[in-house]
This record gives structure tokens, C-alpha cells and sequence, in this order.
């Protein structure tokens, strides 16, 4: 059994913006292959909080993880629709992965979704279940698939992107 984290979960504050990028960047690298473009963004989260909710996960006062939540309509969202709120730039230290931050942030998303009077939670991840997709933890905390709403582009006609819920 793993170790659980002892995180938590609140609005991430100005001064903690640089470190929420740093995490957010070694996170990415440590799994995908990221664009400068796609650095830059996540590097950038003071322009992510004027426009979106950016929540942080807390080991004592040491950032370990965040997400942003971004209302339909808005610049960071992709996927919501109507009052739906999408998860978006989740990451976890990867020092501190395997410890339960990520779903203390997870549920901590659901709590602020359901005290702002968001109905539901909806995020995309790539549609491969190997390392470093986080499958099982979006559906141990409640997420449901919608493969009506997976992403297909391209050549392919199997979807690159799966659709995740959670009715808060």
C-alpha cells in the first residue's frame, strides 16, 4: 500500500504561481514530449488564474500539485460545454506522485465545482491506458466515460481523446 498524502487542496496564491508552473512543466516532460508553446502555457499561471480557477495541493506550505478548472466559454476550456467545468493542467510533482495528491486535488475540484454551483466536472486524456495516463484514479474518485464525447481526428477512427465526467 501506498503512502497517503497529507495534502491540501485550496486556490493556488500569487507567490506560489512560479513553483505551480516549474511543477507543471517537469510533470509534462516526465511523460509526454511538450512544446515550447505548451511550456510557455503551463509556465503561465497567472494568466491561467485571471481567466480560469487555479487550485493547489499543499504538503504542509510546499506545492506538490494543481489543476485549473475553466467554465465553458472561457479561453482554457476545450471540452466543457453549457455550465459543465473542465479540468485542465493537472499535475502532480512527480516527486510526490503515488501519494494520493492526486486525487486530494481531484476532490478538491468536485468540492469547488459543487460550492459554485457546477453540476459537473468533465476532463480528456489520452486514450492509451499505460504509464502515466491516470485512468484509474479519475474513475476511483467518480469519473464516468462518454464515448459519445471522445476526441477522433485525423486518419484514425479510434478515439485519441476519452471524455471523462463526474456529476458533482
Amino acid at each position: 500500500m501506498l503512502p497517503t498524502a497529507r495534502a491540501t487542496v485550496d486556490l493556488a496564491r500569487p507567490e506560489e504561481f512560479g513553483r505551480i508552473g516549474q511543477i507543471g512543466v517537469q510533470a509534462y516532460r516526465a511523460v509526454f514530449e511538450l512544446s515550447e508553446d505548451y511550456a510557455t502555457a503551463l509556465r503561465d499561471v497567472a494568466a491561467r488564474a485571471a481567466d480560469a480557477v487555479v487550485l493547489a495541493a499543499r504538503e504542509g506550505r510546499k506545492v506538490v500539485g494543481s489543476l485549473t478548472l475553466a467554465a465553458a466559454g472561457t479561453d482554457y476550456a476545450d471540452i466543457a460545454l453549457g455550465d459543465e467545468l473542465e479540468v485542465r493542467m493537472f499535475t502532480v510533482d512527480p516527486g510526490a506522485q503515488g501519494r494520493g495528491t492526486g486525487e486530494a486535488l481531484l476532490r478538491g475540484a468536485a468540492e469547488w465545482a459543487r460550492e459554485h454551483g457546477y453540476p459537473a466536472l468533465v476532463l480528456s486524456v489520452v486514450s492509451t491506458d499505460g504509464p502515466g495516463t491516470p485512468h484509474r484514479l479519475y474513475e476511483r474518485v467518480g469519473f464516468r466515460r462518454v464515448p459519445s464525447r471522445d476526441y477522433v481526428g485525423g486518419w484514425d477512427p479510434r478515439p485519441q481523446m476519452w471524455f471523462y465526467e463526474l456529476r458533482v
